[in-house]
């Protein structure tokens, strides 16, 4: 186990769970003096028909996620950290491995679920995926 961690990334999707791993995430990154990178992935693989219609609801998927994340960063006292904050779109347990991988995060912390409650009993969890392929920590933070 690292004796601390100084580079920790969250990753939200506005779910609950998610939720009570971002407020960990802040005590350890606070513990630690750690740079705390907060991500949101908007998962579009569901958006099958016509591109325009896929484009526009891709638009508002996003616009939606800025919302959540701007909420929950103004709503907490992450502004006391060095932090930053990146949304994208894309699969999220690959966008958050690929994420991890760029910006040198030395551990990983998720929510045991997160929304796609269904999916996860279809295909498998992005949490499981994370802490499987993640040459990283992962801490999994039960709600």
């Amino acid at each position: 186990m690292k004796e601390s961690y100084k580079k920790i990334l969250v990753a939200v999707d506005g779910s609950t769970s998610s939720t009570n791993a971002f407020n960990e995430a802040l005590n350890v990154a606070e513990r630690n003096d750690a740079k705390l990178f907060i991500l949101t992935v908007v998962d579009f693989k569901f958006s099958i028909g016509d591109p325009a219609f896929i484009n526009d609801a891709l638009k508002f998927h996003l616009n939606n996620a800025e919302i959540e994340l701007e909420q929950l960063v103004a709503n907490s006292k992450v502004s006391r950290l060095d932090y930053e904050t990146k949304i994208d779109s894309g699969n999220p347990k690959r966008k958050i491995i690929d994420y991890a991988l760029e910006n040198q995060v030395d551990l990983i912390m998720l929510g045991a679920t997160g929304r796609g409650a269904v999916e996860q009993a279809i295909v498998g969890s992005t949490t499981a995926y994370v802490v499987n392929h993640a040459n990283c920590n992962v801490m999994v933070v039960r709600s």
